[in-house]
């Protein structure tokens, strides 16, 4: 609920004003003014409260935009290094598969050749 300080001075002015008409002649058309004076105030109390307020929110917002920005690029940067580790794994992976696979190759090269020398 807001407080309308940003009108405090208007408020206290308005409510001496009413106060001193109390004391005095009233005359209709102190009333009118009076009345005037009260809807005016009352179309201005809380505008600059309101507007405060929302500067507040923006600079919330802003606040809220920029760690978000931040955690988006940790998240993103922290993705990169999983993939770059993830294809290191994956090229480690295929290297240890190709040696394998020659060794095997070659192992089954020597034991053809062993096998139709024995014959000879």
């Amino acid at each position: 609920m807001p407080t309308y300080d940003s009108l405090s001075t208007q408020i206290s002015t308005m409510k001496t004003k009413i106060t001193s008409l109390t004391t005095a002649a009233t005359t209709a058309q102190d009333v009118i003014y009076l009345a005037k004076a009260l809807g005016e105030l009352g179309t201005l109390l809380g505008v600059d409260d309101i507007v405060q307020a929302t500067a507040d929110k923006v600079v919330e917002l802003e606040t809220k935009r920029s760690t978000s920005a931040a955690s988006l690029e940790t998240a993103r940067v922290s993705s990169l290094a999983d993939i770059g580790l993830d294809r290191a794994t994956a090229l480690a992976d295929i290297s240890t598969a190709r040696v394998s696979a020659i060794n095997q190759v070659s192992g089954a090269g020597a034991s053809l050749h062993s096998f139709f020398m024995v014959g000879v």
